[in-house]
């Protein structure tokens, strides 16, 4: 018994460097992570202000991350300040930004709606990569891009066209997307830090943009309602600091036009999760306009790897 147990001792470490080596486990992982986040967002569209919840979920997760960094942030402290102006750009598009609009936009629409207007992703991340570093794009890349166009035309206007939908709520979806993809974009800006600094100094900053509209419009952390508590905890925990985590980390061992791909994940992990629990069903529209974008992903996938980006970041 403690051959036994000294053996499995031994193998967790080796276990835990291979899967921190797997980039395809670790962003499949952080894209079914985003996934929950729009469901459980749908969830609470009722129960917490969007404000609220996009405020909290920085606010807890920030002392949640703290332990982990602490031991580096002396070591990178002069980096982080150095950056600070990455760091906030940074925070304030794929942390704060894109989740505030996505609550907001969950409050009017499916969750299956938003999570299929996400999968564009990828061509909006080529798209920034041409007009903010100059990648050229392949002509699979162009066909993709305009596949996918449609594709969230298609959603944008099946969607549009429900009377129970809002189009401001498609709007900020859309706004949530384009943020996303920007800071994966952005993410090979990142300075050479640890990634546990990273990741507290990008949720603190995200905390602090958020704040002025938590002391505005926002509740307090609702202690007297339990579901409501553990919701906020799961996105703290899970799709604010294990996922972030673990798509920075695929980002660095891909690049970002690689890693992106996965990110057509996300609407099959939400509709999985949006149908039992929300009781959601798919549309002639979100499927049309899945199968577009999907026709555009194929397009990528099967031609020429993209080149790998380096993120400048030691993990």
């Amino acid at each position: 018994m403690t051959v036994g147990i000294a053996v499995a001792t031994e193998r967790s470490p080796r276990l835990l460097a291979r899967l921190w080596g797997s980039p395809y486990l670790l962003l499949s992982g952080a894209a079914f992570l985003w996934a929950s986040n729009f469901v459980v967002g749908r969830l609470m569209s009722s129960g917490l202000p969007p404000i609220s919840l996009g405020f909290w979920r920085w606010a807890l997760a920030s002392p949640l991350v703290l332990p982990l960094a602490w031991p580096h942030l002396r070591r990178d402290l002069p980096a982080l300040r150095r950056h600070w102006p990455v760091l906030l750009l940074l925070a304030t598009t794929g942390l704060a930004g894109s989740n505030l609009l996505a609550y907001l936009g969950l409050a009017t629409i499916p969750a299956t709606t938003a999570l299929m207007v996400q999968s564009a992703l990828p061509v909006a991340i080529l798209l920034f990569g041409l007009i903010a570093f100059r990648e050229r794009p392949s002509g699979r890349q162009i066909g993709a891009t305009v596949l996918s166009i449609l594709g969230v035309g298609a959603i944008v206007g099946f969607a549009g066209s429900t009377p129970s939908t809002s189009w401001i709520g498609l709007a900020c979806v859309v706004g949530a997307m384009i943020a996303q993809a920007l800071y994966a974009s952005l993410l090979r800006l990142r300075p050479g830090i640890h990634a546990t600094s990273f990741l507290f100094a990008t949720i603190t900053l995200a905390a602090v943009v958020t704040a002025p509209l938590q002391l505005r419009w926002g509740v307090p952390l609702p202690l007297h309602h339990p579901q409501a508590l553990a919701a906020v905890v799961f996105i703290a925990a899970g799709p604010s600091i294990a996922a972030f985590f673990l798509f920075n980390r695929g980002v660095e061992l891909l690049g970002a036009g690689r890693a992106s791909i996965f990110f057509y994940l996300m609407p099959v992990f939400g509709s999985l999760l949006a149908v039992p629990f929300l009781g959601e069903r798919l549309g002639l529209g979100p499927l049309l306009g899945f199968t577009l974008i999907g026709a555009g992903f194929v397009m990528v996938l099967t031609g020429r790897n993209p080149r790998r980006d380096a993120p400048g970041a030691n993990a």
